[in-house]
């Protein structure tokens, strides 16, 4: 396990060391194999681009296109497969790569409200910004709409996540050990939220049946 860690690192670090180029395909990867979690990922790219002290904006910019490229593949997944193949598709490897049933479905019922914000805060939620475009493929999202909307939510997600880690990586000087702390912070905080938001949904289908 340590030796793949190891050499996701490597791989990182080498694409990075490519320029903006290297960071796009980065992005575009991220969405496509997203065995990594993105703000696992992207405080990484932060570091490793401050000890290369890269321009920061560069890094965000190209991160944010990267990420809107891979979203591209997955819409156009929707609109091939369409509804009734692509609940199949979720339903049968969904839970292979995070993506159940259910928030599949809710990805789904947020496009009737207002498109280009949805897309644009989907971009900030782990696992849901990876398919979310798959939805917005199947409903036909208007194209432009779409990349709007998911090029300014990627860029709110990557641009803090990336200057924290370039703030770690040009503020300490053993960055990879406070990198280290960085990351689990964020891992626990991501599991916070998640228990939070369980108990929160159980007591809320807990008083409906009283409610009624």
């Amino acid at each position: 396990m340590s030796a793949i860690a190891t050499e996701l690192a490597d791989l990182l670090i080498n694409c990075v060391h490519i320029g903006p180029v290297g960071i796009i395909g980065l992005g575009i990867a991220e969405k496509l194999f997203p065995f990594v979690p993105s703000y696992v990922a992207f405080v990484v790219i932060g570091i490793v681009v401050a000890a290369k002290q890269s321009d920061l904006a560069s890094a965000i910019l190209a991160l944010a296109i990267g990420s809107t490229a891979g979203s591209l593949c997955w819409y156009g997944v929707g609109l091939i497969l369409g509804e009734r193949r692509s609940v199949t598709f979720v339903r049968r490897f969904g839970p292979y790569i995070g993506l159940t049933p259910a928030r599949y479905q809710r990805a789904a019922s947020a496009f009737q409200r207002n498109l280009v914000v949805i897309l644009a805060v989907g971009q900030t939620l782990p696992v849901i910004r990876v398919y979310m475009a798959i939805p917005a493929g199947v409903l036909g999202v208007p194209l432009a709409r779409f990349l709007l909307g998911t090029f300014i939510g990627s860029l709110a997600w990557a641009g803090p996540l990336l200057a924290l880690g370039f703030w770690v990586g040009d503020h300490n000087s053993d960055p990879a050990f406070a990198g280290l702390i960085v990351v689990a912070t964020l891992i626990g905080l991501e599991a916070l939220i998640v228990w939070g938001w369980r108990r929160f949904n159980r007591r809320t289908s807990r008083r409906r049946p009283a409610a009624s």
